[in-house]
């Protein structure tokens, strides 16, 4: 009998203290809403871009007040962007929250919705309309050499990668012809 009693014994102590820990710890917030993950979801996609193009544009020949001119309204359009994003990042958390409360408000979420759609259309015609601010001040051919969208040709990518692979592995010295090609 004394042998079954102390196991027992022991496993309900265990138990306790296991059970005094959680309720000394505060109640944590939900996994998507740690503070940490928050503050580094500052910036949004529109704003990245447009930040991008616009420090792009200081790789161009332009006079002093074309760059100014090009500071003046990124300013202006960032900002509107960056509040756009901003508003709706909150609804957005706002939005989490409620859904992970007990009982939610449908109606309540999809109002919500609606107005975090609104915001981030909001933010892409900023967006727009700050490239094409920027597009009518640097000019179409400069404005060719900023954007990033081009199309990407996937067998010379694939090309480069077996390169890098096999320059690694065998560690050959490269010949005239593989260093005018890559410059």
């Amino acid at each position: 009998m004394r042998s079954v009693l102390l196991p027992l014994l022991i496993l309900m102590l265990i138990a306790g203290v296991a059970i005094a820990e959680k309720q000394d710890k505060p109640e944590r917030p939900p996994e998507g809403f740690k503070k940490e993950r928050v503050v580094k979801m500052r910036g949004g996609k529109y704003s990245r871009m447009f930040l991008s193009i616009v420090h792009r544009t200081k790789n161009l020949d332009l006079d002093d007040e074309k760059k100014a001119e090009i500071s003046k309204e990124a300013k202006k359009y960032l900002s509107s962007i960056n509040e756009s994003e901003k508003e709706s990042r909150n609804l957005q958390i706002a939005f989490m929250r409620e859904l992970n409360s007990e009982e939610f408000d449908a109606a309540k979420l999809k109002t919500d919705i609606k107005e975090i759609n609104k915001l981030e259309q909001q933010a892409a015609y900023n967006f727009v309309d700050g490239m094409q601010a920027i597009r009518k001040i640097v000019g179409p051919e400069n404005f060719a050499e900023l954007t990033p969208f081009t199309k990407v040709d996937r067998n010379a990518l694939i090309e480069l990668r077996q390169r890098g692979w096999k320059s690694q592995n065998q560690a050959e010295p490269k010949t005239k012809e593989d260093t005018s090609e890559s410059n």
